[in-house]
């Protein structure tokens, strides 16, 4: 069960929820509803990737109250929607997941967007034994008992997507990134997937969030001469590389999964300034199939000045479906039960991206990933459907979330296979 309230704030406070699709204030202590709390940047430096994430949660939320709720304890209880905005601020993400977890009695948290949001976060969740979600794609590892990830990891995204870059285009390639968790972590990634594929890495520099303008390494990347290069660009700022890049007339191929995937740049730059960037989401509306259009269609009708549905959406309501399931079939919501069907690989097989399943032994979820390529008018043209990929890193270094929880995270150097694409 969930940790006992120990706050000090007064119980006596009001939330704003979405309960069944409306906006109604209810007490934060209400024993009658199911509650999920979420935490994304609705405003700040992430908001443009974010927002959609929140419209994949009302969604969700909305589909399973207008069918009657879900079946606890015998009794069927709808679901309580409690949305804060992080402000794209780290301490924010800290103060917001206690209230989710002190006022608002959450079953589940669902926060962050950015590594350091997420274990801002994570941290205060799962220290009070509440289940923790993290719904955009992430560095992968986590090895928490109550954390889960509904999103692609690198394995899913950076090993097969580098590896057809390498193939098709060319072994030399350039990274630049964010200087912070994710794109530190997405370094190691590709530098595994470089030596796997037999590419070679001829440039590693990683920026802070603000930088904005970017010419001395446009002329980096010149005088390196790769044959493609590799991003990982976060926020409004560094995105900017684009429309200078094009300026400087470089037109070397770029691969990226966060551009696009996050932040549909395409649709907010002129084109061809993203021109011949590859991109390998878990889900953007791009994505073809019934399910994608259904999913599309659903958000766009609820919220029509969406400008695109991006994974982001994709994976919030997926994370709310899964719970449902899982509360469903545990018949409670109590933490360890609801725990116990999670890890029983609940499956969604209608999911916006196509089948998704949250592997228990791992926690986090097998998926399609899709590889996309930019066209000089902005359009996206599938390249490749890379197949439905497992999450097995946790495995392959004898890891089984079911039996015993390490509660710690796991990165490339930790399989004792690849430290030889690793060494400086």
């Amino acid at each position: 069960m969930r940790a006992p309230v120990r706050s000090s704030l007064a119980s006596s406070l009001f939330v704003l929820s979405v309960v069944g699709g409306a906006a109604v204030a209810t007490p934060a202590s209400a024993k009658d509803k199911i509650t999920v709390c979420t935490i994304d940047d609705l405003s700040g430096d992430f908001s443009i990737m974010s927002t959609p994430k929140t419209y994949g949660y009302k969604l969700a939320v909305k589909e399973i109250n207008d069918a009657g709720g879900i079946e606890v304890d015998g009794k069927k209880k709808l679901i309580d929607l409690i949305s804060y905005d992080g402000q794209s601020d780290v301490k924010r993400y800290q103060e917001m997941a206690q209230r989710c977890v002190f006022e608002n009695e959450a079953d589940v948290v669902m926060a962050g967007y950015t590594g350091a949001e997420r274990e801002a976060a994570r941290k205060e969740v799962v220290r009070n034994k509440t289940i923790y979600w993290h719904n955009n794609q992430g560095e992968g590892g986590i090895a928490d008992h109550y954390s889960f990830f509904a999103g692609p990891t690198p394995e899913q995204q950076v090993l097969p997507a580098i590896k057809y870059m390498v193939e098709k285009i060319g072994p030399r390639m350039t990274f630049i990134g964010a200087d912070y968790n994710f794109c530190r972590a997405i370094g190691q990634w590709v530098r595994v997937a470089a030596g796997l594929a037999g590419g070679k890495i001829e440039m590693e520099e990683y920026f802070p969030f603000g930088v904005s303008q970017w010419q001395a390494t446009i002329d980096k990347i010149k005088g390196a001469k790769p044959d493609f290069q590799v991003h990982c660009l976060v926020g409004a700022d560094q995105v900017q590389f684009y429309p200078q890049a094009q300026a400087a007339g470089l037109k070397t191929p770029v691969w990226s999964n966060v551009t696009i995937s996050d932040g549909y740049e395409h649709k907010r730059f002129a084109p061809p300034s993203l021109a011949n960037l590859y991109v390998p989401p878990g889900y953007i509306e791009d994505v073809p199939g019934e399910a994608s259009k259904a999913f599309v269609a659903k958000i766009r009708a609820m919220f029509p000045s969406t400008p695109y549905v991006n994974e982001h959406a994709a994976f919030g309501y997926v994370a709310v479906k899964a719970m449902g399931e899982a509360w469903k079939k545990a018949g409670s919501t109590d933490t360890e039960k609801t725990i116990a069907a999670l890890e029983s690989d609940i499956s969604l097989p209608d999911a916006p991206g196509g089948p998704w399943i949250m592997r228990g032994k791992q926690h986090h979820a097998a998926m399609h990933t899709y590889l996309f390529k930019v066209k000089e008018d902005h359009t996206l043209a599938l390249v490749s459907d890379l197949g439905m990929t497992e999450p097995q890193f946790l495995t392959s270094i004898g890891v089984d979330m079911t039996k015993k929880a390490p509660n710690r995270q796991f990165l490339p150097p930790d399989n004792p296979e690849w430290k030889k694409y690793l060494a400086p």
